[in-house]
């Protein structure tokens, strides 16, 4: 083949290329990528069915008549799965299922997650958790976590949400129970999960329906209502707050060998935007550069997902620990010298309330309401700043140098050791709510 041939077979296999783009609604081709791309599927598919789209994920409620004399609290919890029992939904057995004593019956439905196949180890970990005895004729679980699924309830029933897509079921409930409200616990403020879009505009919506609110920490208390977020604008909207409990028979500080180097963990949650991973590790990276870690040996380690060595300079590495139980991961707590754990949230999140209350140091970031005079109140080891760069840095450096001093431990005070010191005030508060919402009818 002469080098024309060969020009005019090239043009040839172009022109075809270009005819087949054409035809097939592709553009030129870039580097790297086919030359021929095919045809998209249609993006507006989901929205072709004029029953949708479904905004709000959750079951239906339904009435079943013979739950009527079997009155209970029913509660709505995302999921029943030991697997991923962590701090939030621990804190829904520990605020809920002190109700049993006072003889109030309990049905836990899960709404997003599958229920625990081995309803004993679930039952086990409830008993762990809040040192109540979940008996069978006390305390149900339900499964309505399967797609279009309904879950039963009666008239005399009392709704308690846990996350905002529990709110709207909950509200939808009340049509059945004919109760005014139903009990609202708020962890977060769960709008700002989102960017803004239908997912924060329906969360945020729950603020405006008809409830009664237990809110974990009365800085996101005070944030709900420094913002008027919808029945929050009213001083009279009935709601509590509390502090969460640290077990200090768990959390505490372990005895240091002095030949160990330091250690730095990293609350690392790159899936979930509002723990700042990003910043986080440029903070950590930043520091190191600027010779923060000199003075002495430190070891980093990243704790709350799973994630690939990643450097922090030439000479350190920040390694994932492994998953760990709730009282390995205390343990792990307390042989760690300084924690970083950031959280773009009213809530000032449990790992910096874990660690203040053993005495060890926390750098974290503020937030509204949540100042570093707030945080400091709560622990006097927790050193905080506004979320971003310098500030972090300036923070972690004191956090550094606090920690190499090795200053006597100086425990959280403020934060309660124990849930049933916690809850003091919000367990009485539940149970005239659940007597007036049951009265009103």
């Amino acid at each position: 083949m002469t080098e024309r041939d060969g020009q005019t077979a090239s043009i040839g296999a172009r022109s075809l290329i270009g005819r087949i783009r054409r035809a097939t609604g592709g553009g030129p081709a870039q580097p790297g990528q086919p030359a021929v791309r095919i045809p998209a599927k249609d993006p507006f598919a989901a929205y072709r069915d004029v029953s949708g789209p479904r905004l709000v994920r959750g079951p239906r409620p339904r009435h079943d008549a013979e739950l009527d004399a079997d009155p209970r609290v029913v509660v709505l919890v995302p999921h029943l799965q030991l697997g991923r029992m962590s701090g939030g939904p621990n804190t829904i057995f520990h605020v809920t299922a002190p109700l049993v004593r006072s003889g109030i019956r309990l049905r836990y439905v899960a709404t997003g997650g599958p229920l625990e196949p081995d309803e004993t180890a679930l039952r086990a970990h409830i008993r762990t958790v809040t040192g109540l005895d979940p008996d069978p004729a006390a305390v149900a679980f339900v499964d309505a976590s399967a797609p279009d699924a309904e879950f039963a309830v009666g008239r005399g029933d009392v709704l308690v949400a846990t996350w905002w897509p529990t709110a709207h079921v909950a509200n939808a409930a009340l049509s059945i129970t004919g109760g005014p409200a139903f009990v609202y616990l708020i962890q977060d403020f769960e709008p700002g999960f989102y960017a803004w879009s239908t997912n924060y505009a329906l969360a945020a919506a729950t603020y405006d329906l008809p409830m009664r609110a237990i809110v974990n920490e009365p800085s996101l208390a005070d944030h709900l209502r420094a913002t008027g977020s919808g029945r929050f604008a009213d001083p009279a909207q009935p709601s509590i707050a509390f502090v969460p409990a640290v077990d200090r028979t768990l959390f505490q500080r372990s005895r240091r060998r002095p030949a160990e180097p330091f250690r730095l963990a990293f609350y690392a949650r790159p899936k979930h935007a509002r723990n700042l991973f990003d910043l986080g590790l440029a903070v950590l990276r930043t520091a190191a550069a600027r010779g923060v870690f000199d003075g002495s040996a430190w070891e980093f380690r990243a704790i709350g997902s799973e994630l690939p060595e990643l450097p922090i300079d030439a000479t350190r590495t920040l390694r994932a620990e492994a998953w760990l139980d709730y009282a390995g991961y205390a343990a792990f707590l307390g042989e760690t010298d300084l924690l970083m754990s950031l959280m773009l949230s009213p809530h000032t999140s449990y790992p910096p309330l874990e660690m203040a209350a053993s005495g060890g140091h926390v750098v974290t970031n503020t937030f509204g309401g949540k100042t570093a005079n707030a945080l400091r109140a709560l622990g006097p080891t927790i050193h905080a700043a506004p979320a971003a760069l310098e500030p972090l840095v300036t923070a972690l450096t004191e956090g550094v140098a606090a920690a190499e001093r090795a200053d006597p431990p100086a425990s959280a005070e403020a934060v309660p050791a124990s849930w049933d010191v916690a809850l003091r005030d919000v367990i009485p508060w539940l149970l005239a709510t659940v007597a007036e919402l049951r009265g009103s009818r």
